[in-house]
């Protein structure tokens, strides 16, 4: 059974309710969380049975350092959610930044105020979670990614949190921070179907939908090499990129093609699906058919390149080595096993 820890915060200032603390209530003592990203994955995994435990931390020095403390004393959570009131924030904000800093525009609820000061001797820290890979299959509640968790109790227990962990040697404990608006911009019941929500993503590893390109001509099939500012700089690929929100994967392809190539193409639908596994989370690659639209671009030509530096027509044949990038290589021998290039299409 997984461990989860939830914490929110009693009410602070001119503030006589916290949202974050009243949302506690409203989650479940157990639960069954499904895979977010089943849909996407090569094999399915079973759902991860989970106890939910809350606490309510105060708003001072000690409630900053309630978990970080539990952790040094041998606490060990699969998951942990900090929550927090932001009274500005018109939507959820799930932060992924802990400043090293310290300044309090109002006293803490114990009266100390410290106008300006660090949390150690590190820098800033950041969460081993890849929040960024949530944004290409959105949350059903609205919120936005955010570097800037204040710099009052919030981001001090936050910083508190993550430091321990590092210091413990457990850093890829998902922990994140989630502020929340006030009652007036959201509810109990959309507070705690966002933290559910982002529960489910912390306990599963990410998949990412991503497209490539399959360019035929005659007998040669072509691949691009990504350019040296790129990640994975020297690997050959099918040309393509990550899917947007709310995007198809035809409308994927061709935007991709025009922003890393100024190529202009059209896509008919996936012929199939490749997967493989990178540090933090798995890729689902759809190779989708290509044609030029237009004039014929001039490959010479590279002013209108983003991400590539070469590219090479490969006859089917040719098996002469190359870096591929991620499971690449594996369309090219499926597409000798299968006969493609000769199909008609």
């Amino acid at each position: 059974m997984a461990r989860v820890l939830v914490t929110g915060f009693e009410p602070f200032g001119d503030n006589s309710r916290n949202i974050s603390m009243e949302v506690l209530s409203q989650l479940p003592s157990f639960m069954d969380f499904i895979d977010p990203w089943a849909g996407l994955r090569a094999t399915e995994i079973e759902p991860v049975h989970a106890m939910v435990e809350t606490k309510i931390l105060s708003v001072d020095e000690l409630g900053a350092n309630t978990v970080s403390n539990l952790l040094t004393s041998g606490e060990v959570w699969d998951v942990i959610v900090h929550l927090g009131l932001c009274e500005s924030c018109v939507v959820p904000k799930i932060e992924t930044r802990a400043q090293n800093r310290i300044s309090m525009r109002i006293p803490d609820n114990s009266g100390r105020k410290i106008s300006e000061g660090s949390l150690s001797q590190d820098g800033d820290l950041h969460v081993a979670v890849p929040v960024q890979t949530w944004v290409k299959q959105g949350l059903d509640a609205g919120w936005e990614l955010s570097v800037d968790a204040g710099t009052f109790v919030c981001n001090e227990t936050f910083y508190s949190t993550l430091h321990t962990l590092k210091e413990q040697r457990i850093a890829d404990t998902p922990c994140v921070f989630v502020h929340l608006p006030d009652f007036e911009r959201c509810t109990l019941v959309q507070a705690s179907s966002l933290v559910l929500e982002v529960i489910e993503r912390m306990l599963f590893r990410p998949v990412i939908s991503v497209v490539g390109g399959l360019v035929i001509r005659d007998d040669t099939y072509l691949i691009a090499r990504r350019a040296q500012h790129e990640k994975h700089p020297g690997k050959w690929e099918f040309p393509g990129g990550k899917v947007e929100q709310g995007e198809s994967l035809q409308q994927a392809i061709v935007r991709e093609f025009n922003e890393e190539l100024s190529w202009n193409v059209r896509s008919g639908p996936s012929i199939g699906v490749w997967h493989h596994s990178l540090e933090k989370f798995d890729i689902a690659l759809n190779i989708l058919p290509v044609e030029f639209t237009g004039a014929l671009p001039d490959e010479q030509d590279k002013s209108g390149w983003t991400a590539h530096d070469a590219v090479v027509w490969r006859t089917i044949d040719d098996d002469s080595a190359l870096d591929w990038l991620g499971s690449d290589e594996q369309i090219v021998h499926w597409m000798r096993e299968t006969g493609y290039l000769t199909k008609p299409k």
